[in-house]
C-alpha cells in the first residue's frame, strides 16, 4: 500500500457514475488497492496523475465487470463508436470502433476509461510497465 492512495469517497468524486448504489463499496475498494499497487509511487510521481490513472483503471474494470464483479450493472463507460450497419426488424446494430480504438490497446480498448488510461500510459512513460 502506498503512502497515498486514492480513497473510496475522492474516487466517487471523481467518477460519480460509480455510486454506492450500483457499485459497493467493497467492490469499488478492492480494485483501488489494485490500482494502488499497480499504478507505484515510483513510476507515477505526480500524486494528481497517478489518481486519475487509479481512478481510471477502477473505473474500468467496474465497467467491464458488470453485475459479476459488483451487483449491478449501469453501462458506465462503455466504448462505442459510429454506427456502422443496422437492422429494423430484428433490432440489430453494429458499431465501428476503428475511429476511436487505440492499436495494441486490447482490453484497455473496451471503455473510454481503459482507452484514456492506455493514452496515458504511453504518454507518462509507463508504457513497458506490466499491469
Amino acid at each position: 500500500m502506498s503512502n497515498n492512495p486514492l480513497t473510496l469517497a475522492k474516487f466517487r468524486a471523481a467518477f460519480p457514475a460509480f455510486r454506492a448504489a450500483k457499485y459497493p463499496d467493497a467492490a469499488v475498494q478492492s480494485r483501488l488497492a489494485l490500482g494502488d499497487l499497480f499504478f507505484g509511487e515510483d513510476v507515477w510521481r505526480d500524486p494528481v496523475v497517478r489518481h486519475h490513472a487509479i481512478g481510471l483503471y477502477t473505473a474500468h474494470f467496474l465497467s467491464i465487470g458488470g453485475k459479476d464483479a459488483c451487483g449491478a450493472y449501469s453501462g458506465a463507460g462503455s466504448a462505442t463508436g459510429l454506427i456502422a450497419s443496422k437492422s429494423v426488424d430484428g433490432a440489430s446494430v453494429s458499431y465501428d470502433n476503428s475511429a476511436t480504438a487505440e492499436a495494441g490497446a486490447g482490453l484497455w480498448n473496451s471503455t473510454v476509461f481503459g482507452q484514456e488510461l492506455y493514452k496515458l500510459m504511453r504518454i507518462y512513460g509507463a508504457g513497458a510497465v506490466q499491469i
